[in-house]
């Protein structure tokens, strides 16, 4: 990695690095590495995968709720019945 000097305070800053640690001033982002909109950084597959894991957890939340409940119900009652005789 190269250092490059920061444009504001002239201190030796990595060219990867988005930010100088001294004052703060942005270094410039390489030009391999374009600036992704907002409109790209919703399309990407990651993106995209983590979007329907919390829909998933959003919709299955419920049921497992109810379901657990359901169990804890069925063992109260049966621990009532079996502990009055």
């Amino acid at each position: 990695m190269a250092l490059i000097p920061c444009p504001a305070c002239g201190r030796q800053v990595s060219a990867a690095a988005p930010a100088c640690p001294g004052c703060g001033h942005p270094i410039a982002a390489p030009a391999d590495r374009p600036a992704a909109g907002f409109k790209e950084a919703l399309t990407r597959p990651e993106t995209i995968r983590s979007g329907f894991t919390v829909l998933g957890v959003f919709v299955a939340a419920p049921w497992i709720a109810r379901i657990l409940a359901l169990f804890l119900f069925v063992a109260l009652a049966v621990a009532v019945v079996w502990l009055k005789r």
